[in-house]
């Protein structure tokens, strides 16, 4: 059987082309691994309408998509069907998979009706591709010793340029963990199984795909997917050693309440290259912090900023607005966090609700506040059809299509406080 592997473009972002789609990657290097003749078309930053050039060559036609990409994916469906009504089709990745999960415990939801229009809908990882080739829901699980996967063949990229540069030298992205331990209820990830149950490459298997990315295709620069680098602190020693025998940089995101507890770990990052770290302030407010469950306190913030500072390691801050029952005086205590701090770096964003999220998958219907349907816990929104709907956080121009309210921040509230915040970078 020939495949087409499908990844849709995300027309909200700034630029398409900067982190190809690895785990789509991934799909395509254990299906060829399997003996299916594969090729992955990329449509990022590409007229959608290129689809219909290859809508008659595969027997298959497999589409990747996250949440904010249904829109495009979906069109993408439609320009397939129109040029061959009878094309066969799966949808996988992060949607699928979060939408799963929610369906699984028999929540009504109207994005589920709309996965229906594909196939095969795929939740789980990828490289247990038998049940991608089986008709109507199916659940491929999670791969419990990725050691035993195949790295990532990056041939499936070529003449699909990506470029994004770190300190001068052009940087790929690359991830040695699957899943994250902890429980901030805005991930998008805690009540999905591949996201929440974590699995991490060996030291040796890190550097094998390190040197292979270097010798075949020339990079010494590399941004790390991990949700946090630093979820192990004995894995995370090991790991070090073994990277600090490499003349490679890196950029990584890591915990603050980890690095307050093994400062040691620094000077780890350090000498195996890290340059960049960044973390999840998410706000200033203790009070929000414990509300979304993020298991970190602002002074553990600031103490890990002032350690990574130290040892001359680039500091980026990610932060939000837009939290459950978030106030304008919780909002001011973040500004005031940003200020005192002064990363060298910092993001600020809307709280964007997705399926899969305890926000999301937890919502209660409301009538509270004309417009709304859904709270939880002080946070009022609605759930979009994705298929038709925009949902990105932050896109063109700085802007959201996030639409959440609190009892005391209205929607227009929350966007003049990320713009106000915004302006202090």
């Amino acid at each position: 059987m020939n495949v087409a592997l499908i990844n849709p473009p995300s027309p909200f972002l700034i630029n398409e082309r900067v982190f190809p789609n690895i785990g789509l990657v991934r799909v395509a290097t254990a299906l060829r691994g399997e003996g299916y003749d594969v090729d992955l078309h990329d449509f990022s930053g590409r007229n959608p309408s290129e689809i219909r050039q290859i809508a008659n060559n595969y027997e298959l036609f497999g589409f990747s998509s996250t949440t904010p990409q249904m829109q495009s994916t979906v069109g993408l469906l439609d320009l397939l069907k129109q040029e061959n009504p009878t094309a066969r089709t799966i949808i996988g990745g992060p949607h699928a998979s979060a939408m799963y999960h929610l369906k699984q415990k028999g929540i009504q939801d109207l994005n589920i009706k709309d996965l229906e229009r594909f196939d095969t809908v795929f939740a789980g990882e990828g490289e247990n591709v038998d049940k991608m080739f089986r008709l109507g829901w199916q659940n491929g699980g999670i791969v419990n010793d990725i050691d035993t996967t195949l790295i990532p063949d990056r041939s499936f990229l070529t003449g699909k340029p990506y470029k994004y540069e770190m300190d001068g030298q052009p940087t790929t992205s690359i991830q040695t963990q699957r899943g994250c331990p902890f429980v901030c209820e805005f991930c998008c990830g805690r009540d999905v199984e591949m996201y929440k149950k974590v699995r991490q490459h060996s030291p040796e298997r890190v550097l094998k795909e390190l040197d292979q990315l270097h010798d075949e295709h020339g990079y010494s620069s590399f941004m790390w997917y991990d949700d946090e680098v630093n979820s192990n602190s004995g894995r995370l020693e090991a790991l070090c050693d073994a990277l600090s025998s490499r003349p490679y940089q890196h950029r990584g995101f890591v915990r603050s309440d980890q690095i307050v507890k093994h400062p040691e770990s620094v000077q780890q990052l350090k000498k195996a290259g890290f340059v960049k770290l960044c973390t999840g302030v998410e706000s200033g407010s203790d009070r929000i912090l414990k509300l979304i469950r993020k298991g970190v306190t602002v002074e553990q913030n600031y103490e890990a900023r002032r350690l990574i500072g130290a040892a001359g390691i680039h500091y980026e801050a990610f932060t939000m607005v837009g939290h459950p029952s978030e106030t304008p005086e919780d909002v001011a205590m973040t500004d005031k966090w940003l200020r005192t701090a002064k990363p060298d770096d910092f993001d600020i964003n809307v709280l964007t609700v997705y399926p899969g999220c305890k926000i999301y998958d937890g919502a209660a219907p409301s009538t509270k506040h004309e417009g709304y349907a859904f709270e939880y816990n002080g946070l009022f929104f609605n759930k979009p059809l994705y298929s038709r709907d925009p949902s990105f956080y932050k896109g063109l121009k700085g802007r959201s299509a996030s639409s959440t309210r609190t009892d005391s921040m209205t929607e227009t509230d929350i966007h003049e406080a990320r713009e106000v915040i915004q302006k202090l970078k």
